[in-house]
C-alpha cells in the first residue's frame, strides 16, 4: 500500500470580514441557535471561523489535486490571548487553539492584512 501526504500549496479566500470579538461571539451564538455546531479557531492572536468550498465539482477537485483550496468566507476578530470559550448569555462558543499548520499560516496572513489594510 502506498500512502501519500499532499498538503495544500495555496489557499484562496473569496471573502473576509473583520468582526469585533463580541460580534464574532454573537454570530457563533446565532449559528448555535439555528441548530448548527460551531467551533472557532484561534492562532497567532486571531479567532476565526472559515467556510471551505466543498470538492463537489470536477473543477474544484482538480484544483485540490493541483494543491489549491478555496474558502468561501472567513470571519475573524483580534483576540491577543487564547481563551477556551467565548460566552454570549447562556451560550458558550468553544475556541480551539489550532495545531493545523494551514490554519496557523492563514491566521498570520490575515493578521498582517489587519495591520496593513491598504495592501492586497
Amino acid at each position: 500500500m502506498k500512502i501519500k501526504y499532499k498538503p495544500a500549496e495555496e489557499l484562496v479566500i473569496l471573502e473576509m470580514v473583520e468582526y469585533s470579538l463580541q460580534k464574532i461571539a454573537e454570530t457563533g451564538a446565532l449559528i448555535q441557535n439555528s441548530g448548527h455546531a460551531i467551533i472557532l479557531n484561534w492562532a497567532n492572536g486571531l479567532v476565526f471561523h472559515h467556510s471551505p468550498l466543498p470538492f463537489n465539482s470536477k473543477e474544484l477537485l482538480k484544483e485540490r489535486k493541483e494543491g489549491r483550496i478555496y474558502w468561501a468566507s472567513v470571519i475573524y476578530a483580534s483576540m491577543p490571548e487564547y481563551k477556551e470559550k467565548l460566552s454570549v448569555g447562556p451560550r458558550d462558543i468553544p475556541v480551539v487553539e489550532t495545531p493545523n499548520p494551514l490554519l496557523k499560516t492563514a491566521a498570520s496572513w490575515i493578521r498582517e492584512k489587519m495591520e496593513k489594510p491598504s495592501s492586497s
